[in-house]
């Protein structure tokens, strides 16, 4: 039974590292994560130079056909500077990689701060909504350009207010909240209350960002370098952010980004969180050795 946790790779904004480097570490993380246990990998889209991810899509397909128990995907596409045919050849396209195990996965997400060559591409929110609501039904029932995507998917929308937890629910897909974005659980309670109150089939999750040493400076230090809302502690302290998450949000998985810079670290992190909250969440007591990378 693998226990409610997922990984999002590919997450270092810090920009201290090239990026080919980090998509190696990036790709053996994912190999070990499907070796571990872990429910879903997921891949970001960000712009600039020294984005490790730009093509996520590409990225989900090489991990689709590398793997054979995760589930593979994207979080998030950036439907908001993409045309919605081309990606919907795309996914249909990666979806041949990955079987019945592509989850995707879109939000509501800009290009980012050194991306301004592709600000002309955005579209605002209300042609966003129509495109999201569209790509959804070609992926269900086909267009003229693309058939329908065939293999069993899981579409997920992200987000952090209610907005896209109100959508996820119209179109009964399944809702993930980037708490490591917004780090206010009552903003993150009131879209999990607006996604559950529309009935959606659909699964939960929150999205959480962790840096787990035995060090506590150095997990300090690898926190301080992102962005967003990072978690430093131990592995137990982690794990148990995790936990607390699942707890307190009622949502059916957690999904972290762990953000160790040194690769052995990252390795490490992932397993030991794992053992954690799968001994935590499924009574099994999970063995880390011989998972070497």
């Amino acid at each position: 039974m693998r226990p409610p946790l997922g990984l999002i790779e590919y997450l270092d904004l810090a920009g201290m590292a090239a990026a080919r480097p980090i998509q190696r570490v990036a790709f053996e993380a994912a190999l070990l994560a499907d070796d571990l246990g872990y429910r879903r990998v997921w891949v970001p889209e960000h712009h600039g130079v020294g984005s490790p991810s730009r093509s996520p899509l590409h990225t989900v397909a090489v991990l689709g056909s590398h793997t054979s128990g995760i589930r593979v995907g994207t979080a998030v596409t950036l439907l908001r500077l993409r045309d919605l045919y081309l990606t919907a050849e795309d996914l249909f396209t990666v979806a041949g990689f990955c079987g019945d195990r592509l989850d995707v996965g879109l939000g509501r997400g800009t290009v980012g701060p050194n991306s301004d060559l592709l600000r002309h591409l955005l579209k605002d929110d209300d042609a966003l909504d129509r495109d999201v609501r569209e790509l959804a039904r070609i992926l269900r029932d086909g267009c003229e350009l693309v058939e329908p995507l065939g293999s069993p998917y899981e579409l997920w929308l992200h987000g952090t207010s209610g907005r896209s937890a109100v959508m996820a629910a119209e179109l009964g897909a399944s809702y993930c909240h980037a708490l490591f974005l917004k780090p206010d659980l009552d903003v993150c309670l009131r879209a999990m209350d607006d996604y559950r109150s529309g009935s959606s089939p659909g699964t939960t999750a929150v999205a959480l960002a962790v840096a787990a040493n035995t060090d506590p400076a150095r997990a300090l230090a690898d926190a301080r370098r992102q962005p967003f809302a990072v978690t430093a502690g131990s592995p137990e302290d982690c794990a148990a952010t995790v936990l607390n998450a699942l707890r307190m949000s009622g949502a059916d998985e957690v999904v972290i980004a762990e953000t160790s810079s040194d690769p052995d670290d990252h390795f490490r992190a992932l397993k030991e969180i794992h053992a954690i909250v799968s001994a935590a969440t499924t009574g099994q007591a999970v063995a880390t050795a011989g998972l070497e990378r």
